[in-house]
């Protein structure tokens, strides 16, 4: 029975991993996008980033940070494991956080 119950849960996670990423193209211009993005929690996310000029974005709660430029695209890739509303900023010099581009919405 225990190795029934293993291999199940073994199959659920294999099929878990397989499900594709909730894939969103994104395009940052003069620092703003429009968009308000909502996922569930525990599905992976991809964020493809496009931008008009070099800037350096933050997604906090996840704090992940991807620098994108015209001729540089970037990803963040991640699993939506943190239920909230998340900024997504542009980071200025020293680190400091500008104007907030976009917001991740992270539903239960």
């Amino acid at each position: 029975m225990a190795r029934a119950l293993f291999l199940f849960i073994a199959f659920a996670a294999a099929v878990a991993a397989a499900e594709p990423a909730k894939l969103f193209e994104l395009t940052v211009v003069a620092g703003r996008s429009s968009e308000t993005l909502k996922v569930k929690r525990g599905e992976r996310v991809e964020l493809r980033w496009k931008s008009d000029r070099r800037v350096t974005l933050h997604l906090h709660g996840y704090d992940l940070e991807r620098t994108v430029a015209p001729q540089a695209p970037a990803v963040m890739a991640f699993e939506a494991d943190i239920a909230g509303r998340f900024p997504v900023s542009e980071h200025g010099h020293g680190g400091r956080h500008g104007r907030t581009v976009l917001y991740l919405e992270v539903h239960p």
